[in-house]
């Protein structure tokens, strides 16, 4: 199938639909109508879709405490006023300021009691660098300020952008984190994936998109006005109003029915110039509406093709599939990873057969969001998810894709030590010179680990890629091992490719140990041992969260410090901190002080925000703290095997102190200064 790119400049009104607007905005199509009666909620009306994903609007459920009223209001009367390029149709316009603002009293009704995240600090410019890597520039237009990584230069906004609203004007703090964590929440079926994530993560970008200027939510976060009381009565007329609208077409609405409307496109309809009082009425373009209607007299029935589905969720923005989408110029200098690889290093892979590529567990496990199947750790711009989507997109892919499979392969009854030597550096093909393999780290560059593939992909794709790979991925440097079927390693299995290529599979199935040829390990090898000065080593350590910083001592007492909850984390006594797996292991997991003499601190409720930290001349950390708008300071030493703590601070009272459990507790009071000295008997 050919898809022609256009770029066309959003001069005017008419609703922003990426798939359509990418690939189809040139000229009337019956593809161009078919997305568009999918992405303009057409298809809930009308029914007959052929794109697999439905399209509705969103949850209007305690919207009272998530949008502010005066912009609900503008937006229901001019969608388009308040995000350019909205696909919401004017419904209300012809309605009376007392029936809109019954219809918004309806709404109001719809409270819940839902709790949104709070956040002790809030840091817009790490927002900045989320929203900047994570892959948001791949729907929405970069921050004019932000400079790409890759292509340098001015920022340039792309026509296919999709634009935000004012989300100052429009919602409060707590109400956008929430939604970033968990968009589908908000909007069961809409096009905004589930990006991943941690909450504070989400509290940064959230203060980037409002331009927070401090680090403090409490200064910037505003909530948004209280919407006025109502009565049953103008609840009552609003929920009839809401019948009349039919809202309940697109939105979730308890206690408004949603009856069958015949097919659009008669006289007074949405694609009318004069639609009747009650029907949408869409600010459509000449190449929309005549698209529409090429996909109307063909009474919807056409092929369902991936195309279509894939163009209207946008999943082109980040890959490309037979050829067609992957990032578009102006975003693709924001995507970035592992230069080493090349561009397979930084870009989302194709979806190129991604049905007969992956087991079915598997796809659906990566199309849900789920971050345990992120095979890709060097690449920024993770896989997000569609957790309401996954199971029906996952089902329809391998539908698409299952046709050109082999059956049953390997057929016969493997070799595992010819596995094993194949995928080494002694006489085999060098497998682990470019992958990981499980916890052990390649000898060269940083790709995938192979170890498991058996878990993730399906057996015949395996067999068909190694024998290309190219074919698969243009310009990938995995290298073509076995060039025209014929094997480059003679001497293993008779140089026969098809049982080479069979063992390799068998061993990363069913063997054994490791490939050959990784240099031996001894632990303790990477061990940080304090001698002359304290050493300070940031990490991931159990206990101690994300942003963990280790302090060892000369002296064997060791500390580590909560740089996310501003308090020192646990103590211990003996070695110090292992620091292999943080140095060289990429997906670093949880790590663990190198002695088991451990005593955690206890747990405060105080807000305590961490402002850095600064070492004095011997080396010692010295912690800048934040408690209520007061700052002090927390320094650390250690002396004849005695940890001593300085707590200082310019006025009013002692800060709240928590100490360590089961360890003898000294304390010396000054003017502004408390000493605590730990010990133990």
């Amino acid at each position: 199938m050919a898809v022609s790119m256009v770029l066309p400049t959003m001069l005017s009104a008419e609703p922003h639909v990426v798939g359509y607007e990418r690939f189809h905005a040139g000229e009337p199509s019956f593809d161009g109508g078919a997305i568009l009666y999918s992405e303009l909620g057409c298809a809930n009306c009308h029914g007959g879709s052929i794109v697999v994903t439905e399209r509705k609007g969103p949850s209007l459920e305690n919207i009272s405490n998530r949008v502010d009223r005066d912009w609900v209001k503008a937006f229901l009367k001019d969608p388009d006023s308040m995000r350019s390029g909205s696909t919401m149709p004017s419904l209300v316009d012809e309605l009376s300021g007392d029936e809109i603002d019954a219809l918004l009293a309806y709404l109001a009704s719809l409270e819940t009691s839902a709790k949104y995240p709070t956040a002790r600090h809030a840091n817009a410019e790490g927002g900045s660098a989320l929203f900047h890597e994570k892959g948001c520039v791949a729907c929405h237009a970069p921050t004019p300020d932000f400079k790409p990584p890759h292509g340098g230069g001015d920022v340039v906004v792309s026509p296919l952008a999709v634009s935000l609203p004012d989300l100052q004007a429009k919602t409060h703090f707590k109400a956008l984190a929430a939604f970033l964590i968990s968009p589908s929440d908000f909007r069961p079926d809409g096009r905004m994936p589930h990006v991943p994530l941690e909450q504070q993560e989400a509290m940064d970008v959230a203060a980037h998109l409002l331009d927070f200027q401090s680090s403090n939510p409490r200064d910037d976060a505003k909530p948004i006005a209280p919407w006025p009381k109502t009565t049953k009565a103008e609840i009552a007329k609003g929920l009839e109003l809401a019948r009349q609208l039919k809202c309940a077409k697109c939105h979730e609405l308890p206690g408004v029915d949603s009856h069958s409307i015949k097919r659009a496109g008669g006289a007074g309809g949405c694609l009318s110039a004069n639609p009747v009082k009650s029907v949408p009425r869409y600010d459509l373009s000449f190449e929309q509406r005549e698209s529409l209607k090429i996909f109307l007299a063909s009474g919807g029935k056409g092929e369902e093709l991936a195309h279509l589905t894939l163009a209207a969720m946008n999943c082109y923005a980040c890959h490309e599939r037979d050829g067609v989408g992957g990032p578009i110029p102006e975003a693709n200098g924001y995507f970035i990873g592992e230069e080493s690889l090349g561009d397979s290093g930084r870009l989302p892979p194709p979806l190129t057969g991604i049905g007969q590529k992956l087991q079915d567990d598997w796809l659906k496990g990566v199309l849900e969001g789920d971050v345990e199947k992120h095979v890709r750790p060097y690449l920024k711009t993770q896989m997000p998810g569609y957790p309401n989507q996954a199971e029906k997109l996952a089902k329809w892919l391998v539908e698409k894709d299952q046709g050109s499979a082999l059956a049953d392969w390997p057929t016969d009854e493997v070799n595992l030590d010819a596995g094993r030597k194949l995928l080494g550096t002694h006489g085999g093909v060098n497998c682990i010179t470019c992958h990981h393999w499980g916890e052990k780290m390649s000898l060269g560059i940083p790709a995938l680990d192979i170890s498991s593939l058996d878990e993730r992909l399906r057996p015949e794709w395996f067999h068909q890629y190694l024998l290309n790979p190219a074919s698969y991925r243009p310009g990938t440097l995995m290298p073509p091992l076995w060039p025209g079927g014929q094997s480059t390693v003679p001497d293993v299995l008779g140089g026969d490719a098809e049982q080479q290529i069979a063992a390799i599979w068998g061993f990363i199935a069913d063997g054994e140990g490791e490939p050959e040829g990784f240099p031996d390990f001894r632990p303790g090898q990477f061990e940080l041992i304090p001698e002359d000065r304290p050493v300070i080593q940031r990490t991931f350590l159990n206990g101690s969260g994300t942003k963990a910083i280790l302090v060892g001592f000369p002296g064997g007492v060791n500390l580590a410090f909560d740089g996310l909850k501003g308090r020192p984390a646990m103590v211990w006594r003996g070695r110090f901190f292992d620091a292999y797996d943080t140095w060289f292991v990429r997906k670093i997991e949880f790590q663990h002080p190198a002695s088991d003499d451990v005593f955690p601190f206890e747990e405060t409720e105080s807000e305590i925000r961490f402002r850095g930290y600064y070492v004095d001349e011997s080396g010692n950390p010295v912690f800048m703290l934040e408690h209520e708008g007061r700052t002090y300071e927390e320094a650390y030493s250690v002396t004849d095997g005695m940890l001593y703590r300085k707590v200082m601070w310019q006025e009013g009272e002692e800060p709240s102190i928590t100490h360590p459990r089961d360890v003898e507790v000294d304390r010396v009071v000054a003017d502004n200064l408390v000493n605590f000295v730990y010990s133990w008997r």
